[in-house]
């Protein structure tokens, strides 16, 4: 949780030294022509940063994330990696980060970026993890026929039984 914290902080400090230098060179080109800024000052409005901008940074911040998730995987032991108890709070930190660092630069969350990411995350952790079950298989053929023919079978018999009772009843006055 305080890694998730301190990225989400991180991330938030570029972010925010990164559009205020970007004001002060818009405030500057505006002062020497004598205009001034129409640029909020004290807060950043992340609709006024171009998408293409955004989903750069946000790739950015999806590496910063994937190398986070990277040492948190290493320090756990290898044996632990497929044991769900001791990673569930590792990955839940890369997905919340994932969507929490879309959501604040107004990009869609599930994405191009953050699915590679985790898919990225299965292929190199999780890749030989196996089912905690066997893997249910079809039953012999003998019973598979027994079970497919025995319904069919019946079937003949219980219409001729309705058939045979509706012909044999009184009706009912």
């Amino acid at each position: 949780m305080e890694s998730t914290i301190l990225c989400m902080l991180t991330s938030a400090l570029c972010l925010f030294t990164w559009a205020f230098g970007s004001m002060a060179a818009v405030e500057n080109a505006t002062q020497s022509t004598g205009h001034e800024s129409h640029v909020n000052k004290t807060s950043v409005n992340m609709t006024d940063i171009p998408y293409e901008i955004r989903y750069q940074y946000y790739k950015e911040e999806v590496e910063y994330c994937w190398n986070t998730f990277n040492n948190s995987m290493f320090t756990l032991k290898y044996e632990y990696w497929c044991n769900w108890k001791h990673i569930v709070s590792i990955y839940n930190e890369l997905q919340v980060y994932l969507e929490r660092s879309a959501d604040f630069l107004l990009i869609g969350f599930p994405n191009e970026a953050a699915h590679d990411t985790i898919l990225k995350a299965h292929m190199h952790y999780f890749k030989n993890c196996s089912p905690l079950f066997e893997e249910l298989q079809d039953p012999p053929e003998n019973i598979l026929f027994g079970l497919i023919f025995a319904p069919i079978c019946i079937i003949p018999f219980l219409i001729t039984l309705v058939v045979y009772k509706s012909n044999t009843s009184k009706p009912q006055t």
